[in-house]
């Protein structure tokens, strides 16, 4: 998982303390004592969620953690949330420390599937149910589901798009996330799939923008610089960052330049409504996080039956001009 290229917003840390996190984290090791029959919920308690999520300044998490604490607030569950602060090491500290607090259930959405794997260990270990969240953690680690986005079908809405409105023989960029994260290989592998029943569709270049604006802005200008006019058709996006690059390249008169990005903010549905990003594929954070706290507590309480294994999959519809009104956005403004 790359460190570089996280947005950190203080603002966004203070809002997030004012909505009441609970942000508990250690670097120690914890030693893990824990039995499964431990870990079982007593009758009368009030049961305890833990969420670590690798990096709550991240603007897309404001709705998701939202999502998370009106439902504990609603189902009468205590929910402990960790801010992994974009680091693998914080990340597994905040793990331990939910292990150590001997929590009921774990929600976890890393950065790194196979980085985050051995604490996950450790919690199967101290028969701690995990869910992951948004993000996957790896087959070799037990987890009761995930929940989220499909990454694969992510992509080929993407590649749909694409072909739909720009022509199957475009001539395109294509701008990567945070390289080595799920959402970003998975898009990816679906996004390539797609396109192999497509074989004119040409892929000029590809790089990552890390998930940032400024990086963002950075390719765009590049790619402007290196393609002149009937040189590119469109530029694809992986995420939502590049919706301000595509207003800056429409008003430096490359209108010529067809812009899909991906997932939902208030500045990418406004950047469809005004007509210079083409359209873009809806994951709305907060039913994934409303979804991951109530599906632990259904597996808590035994009603198991009524959490799909090994995926939950929330929509993913595409969003364009034609029906932009009908989706408020899904974070932001």
């Amino acid at each position: 998982m790359e460190k570089t290229g996280f947005i950190r917003s203080s603002s966004l840390r203070m809002l997030a303390t004012a909505v009441g996190f609970s942000l508990a984290l250690t670097s120690a090791a914890v030693p893990l004592t824990a039995s499964a029959a431990d870990a079982a919920p007593t009758a009368g308690k009030q049961l305890v969620i833990g969420s670590m999520i690798w990096n709550t300044s991240v603007p897309f998490y404001s709705n998701f953690i939202k999502g998370q604490q009106q439902t504990a607030e609603r189902l009468g569950v205590k929910l402990v949330i960790v801010d992994g602060r974009g680091e693998l090491g914080t990340e597994i500290a905040g793990v331990q420390q939910l292990i150590a607090q001997r929590v009921d259930a774990l929600l976890v959405t890393a950065s790194d599937p196979k980085g985050i794997a051995p604490v996950i260990r450790r919690a199967n270990q101290a028969g701690i149910p995990v869910f992951a969240v948004n993000n996957r953690v790896d087959d070799s680690v037990q987890s009761v589901a995930f929940i989220g986005a499909d990454d694969y079908e992510f992509g080929r809405q993407q590649a749909k798009l694409l072909v739909d409105k720009v022509g199957p023989k475009a001539k395109i960029a294509y701008m990567l996330g945070a390289l080595g994260t799920s959402a970003q290989l998975l898009r990816e592998r679906g996004f390539k799939d797609y396109l192999k029943d497509h074989p004119s569709v040409s892929i000029l270049a590809s790089q990552t923008d890390n998930w940032d604006a400024a990086q963002a802005l950075k390719l765009v200008q590049d790619w402007i610089n290196k393609y002149p006019k009937g040189g590119i058709d469109a530029i694809v996006s992986q995420g939502p960052e590049a919706a301000n690059a595509a207003r800056y390249a429409h008003g430096n008169g490359r209108t010529d330049i067809k812009f899909i990005v991906g997932d939902y903010p208030v500045e990418v549905r406004e950047a469809i409504s005004a007509g210079y990003v083409l359209g873009s594929v809806n994951q709305d954070p907060k039913p994934q996080g409303e979804r991951s706290v109530e599906a632990a507590l259904q597996w808590l309480k035994g009603e198991k039956d009524k959490v799909k294994q090994p995926n939950e999959y929330l929509p993913l519809p595409i969003v364009t001009k034609d029906n932009v009104a009908q989706f408020p956005p899904a974070w932001g403004g």
